[in-house]
């Protein structure tokens, strides 16, 4: 158990015995039957109020760590996607270099052929495979 938990369990006993306390003391006390009944019925909300205001605030506490957990989580993506999107357009960069080097080697060795003569040339090549 964390120590935020001990506290809050700490306090809760504390309010159990001193509600018990109460509800002893009402009962003890030289009243009329109708004046102990109320004072039970009081104490009795008081501490059902006290124990659910407890038990919310363990909740909070728990839900709030896990939103915390998540915000970091979620940041620690978006650095490593800026990271990416950096190395990303680096490597773009030195592609398109590569792709401008490749180009202008091909322009002086003679060019490239067009696609369409390509085809051209696979459709001739067939034809006389297939006569063949």
């Amino acid at each position: 158990m964390n120590n935020f938990r001990k506290t809050i369990f700490v306090i809760s006993i504390l309010i159990a015995i001193v509600v018990a306390m109460g509800v002893a003391a009402a009962i003890i006390a030289p009243k009329t039957l109708s004046d102990t009944i109320y004072d039970l019925i009081i104490m009795t909300i008081s501490g059902i109020s006290i124990a659910i205001a407890i038990y919310s605030e363990v909740e909070l506490n728990m839900e709030s760590r896990r939103v915390d957990k998540m915000v970091r989580q979620i940041s620690e993506m978006r650095k490593n996607i800026s990271s990416d999107v950096a190395i990303d357009k680096n490597l773009r960069y030195k592609l398109d270099k590569i792709i401008a080097l490749d180009e202008q080697i091909y322009k002086k060795v003679g060019g490239r052929k067009k696609s369409t003569d390509l085809v051209k040339e696979y459709y001739k090549e067939t034809e006389k495979s297939s006569k063949a």
